[in-house]
């Protein structure tokens, strides 16, 4: 059992990895507990504990679970959970994500890596057809809006603040270095979800359903151009052009969930996917260290098909394209 110095200086660690890289943690520290700077110092220093009101105010302020700072290993794991319709709604879901992604990129040192059992959620959001699309079939399909009973697919329902929160959250993305982790079998789900859509009758117009599929190859011709040019580019955002931006890797076979992780040198959070849209996410030591060792092996094990790899980088979007276009086909001519 860890003791009291150790407990509250797990606490401001917790409250550090929450931070923006430029925001000064005594300043924050006095101004939620309502002290001056110089009581925040001796509270850091551990000259003076902190009190148990002081303690309900942090974890208040930043949902920190102290259980899971009295069991800090693997085998006793603390998440922050976000569950559409169960604790946030759809908008606090997206704001959430457009938050994360504004504090990773606010560090000087920052990486993510994306393990895509399905296409990532932030390459739809430049693609009005098809991000309306998979928001009009999380809403209606997967969370059960009442809103979204309609017999038929109808992209007007959207609410336009989830796009422009889309859009913020792109714009952000491009700002953090990335890897990408891609297989032959990470377009399967929008595939499927079309179909069902079609099965069902939901298409009444022929012209969104075209629409759909020909921004879905827009998109995926998109990023083929990024691994060629090794750095991400945008329809409406500015390019970096800094050639460390975006790394694409084909894994044949280890891809088993999407899983989402933020390496800022000494900070590390991990986020894994739930009941198709809900996160877990954790910033606890070991697990992240874990999963990192994990993605590194993973990459170790998958082919490079950015910037260089021509053939092979072709080869595998052909493969992608040509399922578009094969359910295209069968549902549309």
């Amino acid at each position: 059992m860890p003791n009291a110095i150790e407990i509250q200086n797990r606490i401001f660690e917790k409250i550090k990895q929450l931070l923006p890289a430029n925001t000064s943690f005594v300043d924050e520290l006095a101004l939620q507990l309502g002290i001056s700077n110089d009581s925040a110092y001796r509270r850091i220093r551990g000259e003076k504990l902190l009190s148990i009101e002081e303690l309900l105010k942090l974890g208040t302020a930043y949902h920190i679970s102290f259980d899971s700072l009295l069991r800090n290993d693997l085998h006793h794991i603390s998440f922050d959970y976000r569950s559409i319709n169960g604790n946030i709604s759809f908008k606090a879901y997206f704001n959430s994500i457009l938050e994360n992604l504004k504090l990773v990129a606010s560090f000087n040192t920052k990486e993510l890596i994306y393990v895509a059992k399905d296409l990532p959620l932030v390459q739809y959001f430049e693609f009005p057809q098809i991000t309306a699309f998979k928001l009009f079939f999380w809403y209606k399909t997967i969370l059960e809006d009442k809103n979204f009973s309609i017999e038929q697919y109808d992209p007007s329902l959207i609410p336009n603040s989830i796009f422009e929160t889309g859009r913020q959250i792109r714009g952000a993305y491009m700002k953090i270095p990335s890897v990408e982790i891609w297989n032959k079998e990470s377009i399967n789900s929008t595939l499927n979800q079309i179909e069902f859509y079609y099965d069902c009758g939901y298409f009444k117009d022929s012209k969104l359903l075209k629409s759909i599929f020909d921004e879905l190859k827009q998109l995926v011709l998109h990023v083929k151009k990024d691994a060629e040019f090794g750095y991400k580019t945008s329809l409406v955002h500015p390019t970096t052009e800094d050639k460390e931006n975006y790394k694409l890797y084909y894994n044949e076979v280890t891809i088993g969930d999407n899983t989402i992780f933020f390496d800022m040198g000494d900070r590390k959070v991990a986020n894994i996917t739930h009941n198709v849209l809900n996160i877990l996410t954790t910033s606890n030591p070991e697990f992240c260290n874990e999963t990192h060792q994990t993605l590194k092996n993973i990459i170790k094990k998958s082919s490079l098909i950015s910037v260089a790899s021509q053939k092979e980088r072709n080869k595998f979007f052909q493969v992608i394209i040509q399922k578009i276009e094969d359910l295209e086909n069968r549902l549309l001519l």
